[in-house]
């Protein structure tokens, strides 16, 4: 057998074990101190409800945000005038992680929340805000304090990794883009004291329901860790969701070559 013919092989079978095996990558996803996880798959979504993976916080969705095409099988697109999903009590503690895709096709006009996370308790809240010149703005303390942006702007039209950590041993909260490390701050990280009030949100801001900043985008791929993931394993989950993403890329091209 020619050498041709052995590497069209070796790639074949690449290709048929990631078309049989698509969740081989996602399963090595960083898992220890996963707290919620909401894929926004078609089979994991509907009007109502997106279920959380772990099975502890499925989310309730309000308006009608629209099951579309994802970075990783399917995402909600919310349509920046009343869609949002409520994850319910999630987060407590000072060391946090927030993971998550987001694609917009457009730079908004004023600032619009992606995760709104508010113990309604006058400290430790946490956000990540989209602004208009497409950097997110992010805060994880009370009423203001720790407020920072990243330096690099998202692009339109192309799906973006989001990481925000709350390090509490180091003191820092870092941003990450598409698992490089892009903006950090020091000082003090507020703990959750009335968790009962915890409410994560997507494309709204939980906190004040009369000024809303309703978010006009797809999400995909949300993660909460009730730990400050690493560097390394910020990356680990980027490269992960790529490789399920390359998966199902070869699955359809190798659907469209069986029928030739």
């Amino acid at each position: 057998m020619g050498l041709s013919k052995v590497l069209t092989v070796l790639c074949l079978a690449v290709v048929m074990t990631l078309i049989w095996h698509p969740t081989a990558a996602k399963a090595q996803a960083i898992e220890e101190g996963l707290a919620g996880h909401w894929t926004f798959d078609e089979k994991d979504t509907d009007a109502k409800e997106a279920k959380d993976a772990l099975g502890e916080h499925n989310a309730t969705i309000e308006g009608k945000p629209e099951i579309v095409e994802g970075k990783v099988g399917e995402a909600l697109s919310f349509n920046g005038k009343e869609d949002y999903v409520v994850m319910g009590p999630v987060t407590e503690g000072q060391d946090l992680t927030y993971a998550l895709w987001i694609k917009v096709e457009k730079l908004p006009a004023g600032s619009q929340v992606v995760i709104w996370d508010d113990d309604s308790n006058g400290g430790g809240d946490s956000w990540i805000q989209l602004m208009p010149d497409g950097t997110l703005q992010t805060q994880r303390g009370g009423d203001g304090f720790g407020v920072f942006n990243s330096k690099t702007p998202i692009e339109p039209g192309e799906w973006t990794h989001i990481t925000f950590v709350s390090d509490e041993k180091n003191s820092k909260k870092i941003i990450y883009l598409n698992g490089k490390p892009d903006a950090e701050a020091d000082g003090l990280i507020t703990s959750r004291t009335n968790v009962s009030h915890v409410v994560v949100a997507l494309g709204h801001d939980g906190n004040r329901p009369i000024i809303p900043q309703y978010f006009e985008g797809a999400v995909d791929d949300v993660a909460i860790y009730l730990r400050a993931l690493s560097e390394q394993e910020v990356k680990k989950n980027v490269m992960e969701s790529a490789a399920v993403d390359y998966a199902g890329k070869l699955s359809i091209t190798w659907g469209t070559i069986k029928t030739r």
